[in-house]
């Protein structure tokens, strides 16, 4: 409970994960951004759950119309690093720990952010012109 899908795909050249992948939350993360143009960035499906990238990070959360009882199935992650997201730079193709299953982790809690990026950080693709046909 607690995701509200609208039902569309979002595109940015912006979007990006973040991780630590030795589990170690005191340390600073390491930031993944998004690649191969801004296509799929966010897929916001509320029968799903997010996406990040088709296969990026996927979070299955219950539909809310679901009437069974929740389960361990109900709150798992996935991820594949590559295609939609930059892999680790120790060349990891997942979010998660080792030793954690990239096929079907366990979720024990999520926290989505936004942010800019600052000052000195590249932004890729900046100059790219997007135009939006209404």
């Amino acid at each position: 409970k607690g995701w509200v899908g609208v039902g569309e795909n979002r595109g940015s050249v912006a979007a990006f994960l973040f991780t630590w992948p030795d589990g170690d939350t005191s340390r600073r993360p390491i930031k993944l951004r998004k690649v191969g143009g801004a296509g799929l960035a966010v897929m916001d499906y509320p029968e799903h759950g997010p996406r990040f990238g088709a296969d990026g990070l996927f979070v299955a959360l219950r539909d809310p119309r679901d009437s069974r009882e929740p389960g361990p199935q109900d709150r798992l992650a996935r991820c594949k690093l590559g295609p939609y997201y930059e892999r680790r730079p120790d060349g990891g193709g997942s979010l998660f720990a080792p030793g954690e299953p990239a096929a079907a982790a366990p979720l024990a809690s999520l926290r989505a952010y936004a942010g800019v990026y600052g000052p000195d950080e590249e932004v890729p693709n900046s100059d790219v012109f997007f135009a939006a046909l209404e």
